[in-house]
């Protein structure tokens, strides 16, 4: 299988790599505007595996919604009708939208992101929008961060007269189809020794910092037993459940049986990280109404910037959440956020 291709768009009128360059002036500059958005692109074949991903989440949403209902206060309950209202107006048919050739694209605003260029910078809006003032023209390196960390960095140039920069920050490309192919195939994790928790098959402890998994799910166990912690804690739980059995069960080294894990197909599978993406989307739509979901923006900006099967190369790189560590309020990944409310150990569904 190909390995996923994390590519760059760029909708913006503005010279980038390989421009000329163009010498700055102190005195001449121009203030830069625009939005700032990422985009997953579908091609025709696996345009019904991406609805089967975004509807599901939704619905997982929903079920979420109603139930924080029973115990919420009435302050509370007005806002969660008002998200639940959205939520029934909101699927894959209002997010993707559909090209002639039969692909789609589902595009989202990414809020509260720094943009530096030329010296300057702004965060963008709730909406994605940005005003960068007194940009100098010529040539620059832009940096896109969050939270002091680098999403991305580019080269661009600036011109007179061409004010307007709209940037998209492509997440899937074309190959997306590849790894969604077989999302519906059925599953199975059929172990005796497996104890189930909150819908969740759990495994035998296993050594911190031993992989599991493959390909671009690929998971390292981050906790130590004999420490007094969790067993076999992850950073980002990638696995969904297991499909044909073709090899060793990866997470059971006295297992018999044999079967491959459906890791390799992650972010195209239903894993806690990856519906934890699609929550992040919802809540970069509408912050203001599906505020609940604040905490799974972590993992649309870490998807982007493609750290989370791997740790940063670089120090300054962003990887907020998923970052091989304990959080100080003893979390360690994404999967108790809101909307999943999974065991945060290696599991399956």
């Amino acid at each position: 299988m190909r390995r996923w291709v994390w590519g760059l768009a760029l909708a913006m009128v503005l010279s980038v790599n390989g421009a000329l360059h163009t010498p700055v002036y102190a005195d001449e500059k121009t203030a830069l505007n625009g939005t700032l958005t990422t985009t997953i692109e579908f091609e025709k074949g696996s345009v019904d595996q991406a609805k089967h991903w975004i509807d599901s989440t939704v619905e997982l949403a929903k079920e979420d919604m109603e139930n924080a209902m029973k115990d919420a206060s009435k302050e509370e309950k007005k806002q969660l009708k008002k998200a639940l209202k959205e939520l029934k107006k909101t699927n894959s048919n209002t997010l993707l939208t559909k090209r002639p050739d039969g692909s789609a694209e589902m595009k989202n605003i990414l809020p509260g992101v720094e943009i530096r260029v030329g010296g300057k910078k702004a965060t963008t809006r709730h909406n994605g929008k940005f005003t960068i003032p007194q940009v100098p023209l010529g040539k620059h390196v832009m940096r896109i961060t969050k939270e002091g960390k680098l999403i991305r960095e580019l080269d661009v140039v600036v011109k007179r007269g061409q004010p307007r920069m709209d940037i998209d920050l492509q997440i899937y490309e074309k190959q997306f189809q590849e790894n969604v192919n077989r999302m519906h195939q059925a599953m199975g994790h059929h172990h005796p020794d497996s104890a189930t928790v909150q819908g969740t098959a759990t495994y035998p402890e296993l050594k911190e910092g031993q992989l599991v998994g493959k390909g671009e799910g690929r998971m390292g166990i981050i906790s130590d037993p004999t420490k007094g912690e969790p067993k076999n804690i992850v950073s980002c739980n990638k696995a969904d459940g297991y499909e044909s059995p073709v090899g060793k069960r990866p997470f059971d080294p006295a297992g018999t049986e044999e079967w491959e894990s459906d890791t390799w197909r992650f972010p195209a599978n239903l894993s806690d990280c990856s519906r934890s993406i699609m929550l992040g989307f919802l809540y970069n739509q509408s912050s203001l109404i599906f505020g609940r979901y604040h905490m799974s923006e972590y993992c649309v900006i870490e998807s982007i910037n493609a750290v989370m099967g791997e740790e940063p190369k670089d120090k300054d790189q962003y990887a907020a959440y998923c970052n091989w560590k304990q959080k100080g309020d003893g979390h360690w990944n994404c999967s108790w956020f809101n909307g999943i409310k999974h065991t945060e150990e290696l599991h399956t569904h």
